[in-house]
């Protein structure tokens, strides 16, 4: 016995009918209609019992992870949604990739990577979102495409590890100056440079000075968002996490005591320098600075980050989540600039030759 043939519709699975005035076979059920030739192809395609030949798949040998990242790797699973969760051995809070849910990672921060305090955030995502695309704003070289919500959406808290130095200096330093005076003596004119030795020496103070404790972290970036004020810093909870992405130091104080005794230093040389005054010039001869009673403490600083591509080129953008200070360089179309400079070449020449015409008109040329 022979079946009989029963056009469906393809989208909802009624009854086919087919119309006088459509010319083609309608659905009453959801009212699209379809051409004959097309069905009549699609119901030869259903009739034909077609098998697909089974195929063996090898799978590729996977080396794995080698000892070095397997070292610097980490797994943990989600508690809301049950996935696993792959991280660095630094990463001290994150978030889940399938859920979006606030995840801290247990135990990195503690022993000798536990904090001894933190600075909790007082800038929300939002101001540090109106921050960028105030950045962003009035800029007439930035490319167009750049600036956009989604870029924006991307921008992410993230506590920074840092160390804080404090130590007493002393310093002695002298400076050899120059007081120059200049006179007129009938046709002549007589220059006059009396050579001093000045020495300058006192006793400094240096409490709660940073230097970053993260290797990902570009040093002169987080140096640009100072000051944070880590008078207000409170006992560490890991609590302040949540919500945030955070790391441990990987960056031990040893390591970072050379940057800190540079930026000492260089503190102390322009804190004596500030008291040379009443001369002409000045260099320093000879310096002196001894640093001593020296401790140090790590503390969590709040850091508002964006890392975005533009031309295969990753520009970075940071804002201090205490204070608000804003930092980051913008790409610059070279077209935009190219017309900028033009516009600039032929407005100076139309002002040249507007005041040329004015001139003659005056009489003057």
């Amino acid at each position: 016995m022979m079946e009989a043939l029963h056009y469906r519709c393809p989208c909802c699975g009624s009854s086919l009918t087919f119309g006088a005035e459509s010319q083609q076979l309608d659905c009453p059920s959801c009212g699209n209609s379809f051409p004959l030739e097309g069905l009549e192809q699609a119901a030869q395609i259903n009739v034909k019992n077609t098998t697909d030949a089974d195929m063996h798949w090898e799978q590729a040998e996977n080396a794995g992870f080698d000892n070095m990242e397997n070292q610097h790797l980490r797994a943990y699973r989600c508690q809301s949604c049950g996935a696993e969760i792959l991280a660095d051995d630094v990463t001290a809070a994150t978030e889940c990739v399938y859920c979006g849910n606030p995840s801290i990672m247990p135990g990195v921060l503690e022993g000798a990577y536990r904090p001894d305090g933190l600075i909790p955030f007082k800038k929300t995502k939002e101001e540090a979102q109106e921050a960028f695309r105030n950045h962003c704003k009035g800029k007439k070289l930035l490319p167009n495409g750049f600036f956009d919500e989604s870029r924006v959406e991307k921008i992410t808290g993230v506590y920074v590890p840092f160390w804080l130095f404090q130590c007493d200096a002393e310093a002695d330093v002298t400076y050899n100056a120059q007081k120059v005076s200049i006179r007129r003596e009938g046709q002549y004119e007589v220059t006059r440079t009396s050579h001093f030795l000045v020495r300058r020496g006192g006793h400094i103070g240096f409490n709660q000075v940073p230097v970053d404790g993260s290797s990902k972290m570009d040093d002169t970036m987080m140096e640009s968002i100072e000051p944070f004020d880590s008078e207000k810093a409170g006992e560490f909870q890991i609590a302040y996490l949540s919500g945030y992405q955070a790391q441990r130091h990987d960056v031990d104080a040893e390591k970072c005591q050379p940057r800190a005794n540079e930026r000492i230093r260089e503190s102390v040389r322009s804190m004596m320098a500030g008291t040379v005054q009443g001369y002409t010039s000045f260099t320093p001869a000879n310096t002196q600075i001894e640093l001593e009673h020296g401790t140090v403490r790590q503390i969590l600083m709040p850091v508002w980050m964006l890392n975005t591509r533009w031309r295969d080129q990753i520009y970075t953008f940071a804002m201090n989540g205490q204070t608000g200070r804003f930092i980051g360089d913008l790409p610059t179309d070279k077209g935009k600039f190219w017309k900028w400079l033009l516009g600039l070449f032929l407005g100076i020449g139309a002002g040249g030759c507007l005041i040329a015409w004015l001139l003659f008109a005056l009489g003057v040329l």
